[in-house]
């Protein structure tokens, strides 16, 4: 054998001892929000996003194409819709997410129970656990989804996208010691509000704000009688509007005892897009600029720019 074929052999077999590793370097590995490590071979192209805050990062980043299943509560964009519908909850059934042949679950702890992640592990679908509570939960969830898809890009141009809308808003707003009471759940069916640690409490501070509830954890269930005792400034309300009987507003504003109240004298109370303020995703920037437009009676042409 001549020297020039022994040397073309030896190239080959280096070349053939190498590909394992090729092959291990082009997969991705992410350390989802429940701590666990998830490694795919290669970004994934069929995914179930069972919330409705994944499906929206999903379609921000540009894998809407890669959807083949949606939980029951995702509806935005609009042109999800008509996508395979999975239930979630306590509603979830595995065999419903495995007919759809995804490579990937994503899913938010609180819904879903260990024997579900597990089957769906045993079948050979990735599950990944997404539960942010504040906006560095919601960039990592961002980051997370987007390298798991190879959008790693895309993923942290929507994160800086968000960062220069707060930094702007943040910069227009003058902390004049007023507060806010977020309403996430409406008096018919038990009061509860945003305390520290969520995102909501943080878009009250980027708005110049003080959340009337700073100092209880989470989200937590509150009573008319401690409303009425902190006396807000602003009520923001994420109820939703079916078309029937008193808007939110009105309601709030016709409550029994809280005639008194700031907010309710001076009107400052505000039905919010209950999507994009109570869900984890990149439209809380848009929450952020609506917050913003309120309080300081901006219309809506006038919102600073993102």
């Amino acid at each position: 054998m001549s020297k020039k074929l022994v040397s073309l052999f030896l190239a080959a077999l280096l070349l053939i001892s190498c590909l394992p590793a090729l092959a291990e370097s082009a997969g991705v590995t992410v350390t989802d929000m429940h701590g666990r490590e998830i490694t795919l071979t290669e970004p994934a192209t069929r995914v179930v996003a069972m919330q409705p805050s994944d499906c929206e990062i999903l379609c921000a980043i540009g894998c809407e194409e890669a959807l083949v299943g949606v939980g029951a509560y995702c509806d935005y964009p609009a042109s999800i819709i008509g996508l395979p519908v999975v239930q979630s909850g306590a509603e979830t059934n595995v065999e419903e997410i495995l007919a759809l042949n995804p490579q990937v679950v994503f899913m938010n702890d609180m819904a879903q129970s260990e024997e579900q992640v597990k089957q769906l592990e045993e079948n050979g679908v990735k599950v990944v656990v997404s539960k942010a509570a504040d906006i560095e939960g919601v960039y990592y969830a961002i980051r997370m989804i987007g390298h798991l898809m190879g959008k790693d890009d895309s993923a942290e141009a929507i994160v800086a996208d968000m960062q220069a809308t707060f930094d702007e808003i943040q910069a227009k707003s003058a902390d004049e010691g007023k507060t806010v009471y977020f309403e996430v759940s409406p008096l018919q069916w038990g009061l509860w509000t945003a305390g520290k640690g969520t995102f909501m409490d943080e878009l009250a501070s980027i708005c110049g704000l003080s959340n009337a509830f700073a100092d209880v954890d989470d989200w937590a269930s509150v009573s008319e009688e401690q409303v009425i005792a902190r006396d807000p400034d602003y009520i923001v309300t994420i109820s939703m509007y079916y078309g029937e009987g008193p808007t939110p507003v009105e309601e709030i504003l016709g409550r029994a005892g809280w005639q008194d109240m700031k907010a309710v004298k001076d009107g400052q109370v505000f039905n919010a897009d209950s999507n994009a303020l109570s869900r984890p995703g990149p439209r809380l920037k848009d929450a952020a600029i609506e917050l913003f437009n309120f309080i300081n009676d901006i219309a809506e042409e006038e919102v600073p720019a993102a």
